[in-house]
């Protein structure tokens, strides 16, 4: 192949002779206007031979017409048929029809349709002249096979060949540039088409914009856009994309109407760019117009649409439709399976209950399953949302499963796919393993480094936390606000007062972070863990913003724990004038209310949780056996037999004599549970305890049990089960509605903090 000057993507490409040099991008680009021929040298497929029988006449020799051989060449176009192309071309050449520049021209093109520029330029090198149609022809083929750096050669030996560029040249020339992210080429060729007064032509004009949304200049695009004439489908597609990927969402929803009410019909691409963006809005209204005018249009079975659709459902919380769409869909792409697996996740987050949130972790992994049986191979997008739902669901041994195909398939080096597997064990109790996929990760991000912090501080390992911390430092990547809160958490968890301070004035002075809410409940958390309520107080009066329900709640426990009433009561009047919205606070406020006999601010309580409709709070838990689940409420003593009773029973009383475990459970919790007037016994036993004993009674004496409870562990629970890990020499995790607890040896992650319930 011949080779051609290139040009600098930081020097210039001149209009003149120039042998400046330019580096290459490979990125894709998008499909540029076809090349028109003249109809007077082709002939149609009803004239021409059948493409077999062609095949055989050339190879027993026979003469075809001239005529015939452009048909049959776009038969090797349309059948991606190198070796018939070949075939053809060795005929036209023992034929003598190689001296036909129309034919050889189109020979050019079917080469490079077919992938081999290397033969279409060797046929282009050959050709007895070279029209601007031939070089335009060859400079598509380089762009459309990913060669844009040697289209902008050929453009500028074009150029120093003396042939004038039309508007399709110049299109393909942008495109060119668009793809090595060359916009000062692009300039130059914009002022080339200024000085010949061609910038409003529509091929040119689409190239323009398209170049400068991708050279990030907005701005530049949309008035490209404005000046073309006759505005087609592309035109009007490439501005709304321009604003959808510049995140204007509502700009580009501003042209979408404009293009409809021009009369432009939009196309599978504008309508899947108008509900990404869509999605971004969370418009929901807009996007089920767009809906509606894509099955107008008959695009309802468009694979593309109907995911976008789908999508668009999902974010915007109406999963009974996209559900309806997706057990619609005959064809699925891989597009699809990994959008519903996103959104069963999101149904997680979003469902009235933690059994609930189970069913839908339980059809995610289903979807799953079913992409691997399809012959879909998972990408990073799979195994990051499939992991994220395991470690939602406390599902450790899937979460293994699809660790061992990241193995297999070779995707356990993609940091998304890392980092997720880093918080998949960490939410399922495995910080040995969580460490390990940590230390396994061949490059780490700051969410990675982030993700083992916190991971580290959850689990009470508050050394490495911070060790982990000074590595990240020394590898020269920079913390951010996040990162601060799991060191804050960290210093908190062993009351490491002096270091937390410490890192908090690194961080405002050092990093120039901010501090927010978060970094303020990390220290406070540890103020009252340590019974430093006046600290604790002090450090919220000196916030810059007004603490929330989340704060109080915290510095009103400590006071309740340690008798601090005076203290308490107003924080109890803060409390009440932010109106809490969490049912445990508003117990919380009435359990102090009544313990001091003020009635009358218990009725206040009362009625703000009627005026907020909060509900009763349901105890129970839920454990999963062999991929079945088993779930238990306080007054369901029928529900699994006389024989898990009694176990608990001999629990507790070895508890209390080997142990000297004390049940310290809340009575006014039961109260609070009181069904239709039904006021539950006092020998009534929480949830979690059940479902330990049932765990201990039905699983193998070696594996860890996992409990999820759907509200947080009273005193009395979190100490029981600090018993009997120590008693049975069981590793036992609680997962309850604010935190992780990871019971080892009578000990637990959680630094106690049980002690402030």
């Amino acid at each position: 192949m011949a080779s051609f000057p290139s040009f600098a993507s930081t020097g210039t490409l001149k209009l003149e002779p120039d042998s400046t040099k330019h580096s290459t991008v490979s990125l894709l680009t998008r499909k540029s206007p076809s090349i028109s021929y003249p109809k007077s040298q082709t002939s149609t497929p009803s004239e021409s031979l059948n493409f077999q029988e062609s095949l055989s006449v050339i190879t027993d020799g026979s003469k075809i017409e001239t005529s015939c051989y452009v048909p049959l060449l776009q038969e090797c176009i349309e059948r991606t048929s190198f070796s018939g192309a070949q075939n053809f071309h060795s005929h036209i050449i023992k034929t003598g029809t190689h001296q036909d520049v129309f034919v050889m021209t189109f020979l050019v093109n079917v080469y490079a349709k077919c992938g081999s520029m290397e033969n279409a330029q060797k046929v282009f090198n050959k050709l007895p002249r070279r029209n601007v149609v031939a070089w335009t022809t060859l400079m598509t083929g380089y762009v459309h096979n990913d060669q844009s750096d040697v289209a902008i050669s050929v453009f500028q030996e074009m150029l120093e060949f003396g042939s004038f560029p039309t508007n399709y040249t110049l299109g393909i020339a942008l495109n060119a540039c668009s793809a090595i992210n060359s916009v000062e080429l692009g300039k130059q060729i914009h002022g080339y088409s200024i000085k010949y007064h061609i910038d409003h032509d529509t091929s040119v004009g689409n190239s323009l914009c398209s170049l400068y949304s991708k050279c990030a200049n907005l701005d530049s695009a949309i008035k490209a856009f404005l000046k073309i004439g006759e505005k087609n489908v592309v035109s009007w597609t490439a501005v709304i994309c321009a604003c959808g990927d510049h995140s204007k969402a509502l700009k580009g929803l501003r042209f979408f109407t404009e293009m409809l009410a021009d009369n432009v019909e939009p196309n599978e691409f504008t309508l899947t760019s108008v509900l990404s963006m869509c999605c971004t809005m969370l418009s929901l209204s807009f996007g089920v117009q767009v809906h509606c005018l894509s099955i107008k249009l008959g695009y309802e079975p468009n694979l593309r649409i109907r995911n976008s659709i789908m999508y668009l459902y999902l974010r915007c919380g109406r999963f009974g439709e996209a559900l309806r769409l997706f057990n619609g869909m005959e064809d699925m792409s891989l597009v699809t399976m990994n959008s519903i697996i996103a959104g069963y996740g999101e149904m997680m987050e979003l469902a009235k209950d933690d059994l609930s949130a189970y069913c839908n972790g339980t059809e995610a992994l289903n979807v799953f399953s079913k992409l691997n049986n399809s012959g879909f191979k998972p990408d990073i997008y799979s195994f990051s949302s499939i992991l994220t739902v395991c470690s939602k669901m406390f599902a450790l041994e899937q979460g293994e499963q699809v660790h061992a195909q990241t193995l297999k398939t070779g995707h356990l080096s993609d940091m998304i796919v890392g980092t997720a597997l880093v918080n998949m064990y960490n939410k399922c109790g495995s910080i040995e393993r969580a460490s390990k996929a940590f230390r396994e990760m061949s490059a780490r991000t700051l969410i990675s480094w982030t993700s083992m912090i916190a991971a580290f501080a959850q689990n009470g390992q508050t050394q490495q936390a911070l060790q982990l911390f000074e590595d990240m430092r020394l590898m020269g990547v920079r913390p951010n606000q996040v990162t601060f809160v799991g060191v804050l958490s960290a210093c908190a968890h062993a009351g490491m007062v002096n270091e937390a301070l410490g890192y908090f004035e690194t961080m405002q002075k050092d990093f120039k972070i901010k501090p927010v809410m978060d970094h303020y409940s990390c220290l406070i958390d540890m103020f009252v863990r340590l019974g430093l309520l006046n600290e604790a107080f002090v450090m919220i009066k000196k916030m810059d913003f007004p603490p929330n329900e989340s704060i109080w709640s915290l510095l009103l426990a400590g006071c309740k724990r340690d008798g601090k009433t005076e203290l308490g009561f107003y924080v109890a009047e803060k409390l009440l004038e932010l109106k809490p919205k969490n049912t445990e606070t508003c117990l919380l406020l009435l359990n102090m209310y009544k313990s001091a006999d003020r009635w009358e601010d218990v009725s206040k309580v009362q009625e703000l949780m009627k005026e907020k409709r909060l509900k009763k709070l349901m105890d129970w838990s839920w454990i999963s056996i062999h991929d079945k689940v088993y779930s238990f409420k306080p007054d369901e003593r029928q529900a699994y037999g006389a024989e898990m009773y009694d176990y608990l029973d001999q629990l507790l009383d070895k508890a209390k004599s080997l142990v000297g475990y004390q049940s310290l459970e809340s009575f006014e919790l039961l109260e609070v549970e009181e069904e239709e007037g039904k006021t539950l016994p006092s020998n009534v036993q929480h949830s979690e305890k059940l479902a330990v004993a049932f765990g201990l009674l039905n699983m193998p004496n070696a594996a860890p049990i996992r409990i999820i409870k759907n509200i947080s562990m009273c005193r009395g629970c979190h100490n029981f089960m600090k018993a009997i890990s120590s008693l049975n020499a069981r590793e036992i995790i609680v997962r309850d509605s604010k935190r992780l607890h990871k019971f080892v040896n009578g000990q637990c992650s959680c630094g106690d903090y049980g002690g402030l319930l």
